[in-house]
């Protein structure tokens, strides 16, 4: 299927059925939005929910019990991806909110003649989320301590180890060395842009599947960003080229080098 079946505003429309059904709480609505075997990353370098059941468990473990809105900053649509820059605003049980500045990739999918959700990367980083939750005292610990045991009973054991992967990952480490290679995309720097991908690495521009460095340093040269993120082992940023506007994901290896970098304009 051809991405051209699908217009830009049909892809929006697709993914924007999401925070329409969080804010009712309407399951069955958001379930509907995936494709059977669809995949949820929520956060990325937590395990998956994969499959309609184990995405149920998650809508029951996170969802259900909170008030979630989407104040979203902008989206970009390219081919069958939408890549969505935003904030979530979370008032849980006890009335403690949360914001948390997240990066969310949608990868779509036609399944019997409807555009469907097939997998759903959400960027954020978890332990900033905790400490702000723990830093309302009192409250943020019965907060806290709810939802451990909320968790528990939804996910069990193992779904709770699951989830506590997301503490893991580059961090910050990683957050300063894709800060330094965009610093060199941008000041147009071939060479040292090198330093800091791995042999082999994968680019991709919106018009350029595993392009060339070069490519890549001739089109985003002078580019700015903002809001970078640390997810498992990739870390998402806020792009602005002239008057575009979009994020770029880049997935490092435990010696912090790049191995895949995808820009979205």
């Amino acid at each position: 299927m051809s991405s051209d079946t699908y217009s830009e505003q049909d892809k929006l429309d697709c993914i924007n059925k999401s925070p329409a059904a969080v804010a009712i709480h309407d399951k069955p609505a958001w379930l509907r939005l995936f494709a059977s075997g669809a995949l949820v990353n929520d956060p990325v370098g937590s395990r998956p929910h994969v499959g309609k059941d184990e995405i149920s468990r998650f809508y029951d473990t996170f969802i259900a019990p909170n008030q979630i809105s989407f104040n979203v900053q902008h989206d970009t649509v390219c081919g069958m991806t939408v890549v969505r820059d935003l904030i979530i605003e979370t008032t849980m049980s006890t009335g403690l909110c949360v914001d948390v500045p997240t990066h969310i990739r949608y990868e779509l999918a036609e399944e019997n003649g409807e555009l469907k959700v097939e997998h759903l990367y959400a960027h954020w980083e978890l332990m900033p989320m905790v400490l702000q939750t723990l830093k309302q005292g009192i409250t943020g610990l019965v907060t806290y301590g709810k939802l451990s045991v909320h968790m528990i009973r939804c996910q069990g054991f193992g779904g709770v180890l699951g989830f506590m992967r997301g503490f893991g990952g580059v961090g910050k480490r990683g957050k300063l060395r894709a800060e330094e290679w965009l610093t060199a995309v941008c000041q147009g720097d071939s060479i040292n842009t090198r330093a800091f991908i791995a042999a082999g690495a994968e680019l991709h521009l919106p018009d350029a599947d595993n392009c060339g460095l070069d490519k890549v340093v001739e089109q985003m040269r002078g580019m700015r960003w903002r809001k970078l993120t640390a997810a498992g082992n990739t870390v998402t940023a806020t792009l602005m080229l002239g008057d575009r506007t979009g994020l770029v994901f880049m997935v490092l290896n435990r010696k912090r080098h790049i191995i895949e970098a995808r820009f979205y304009l």
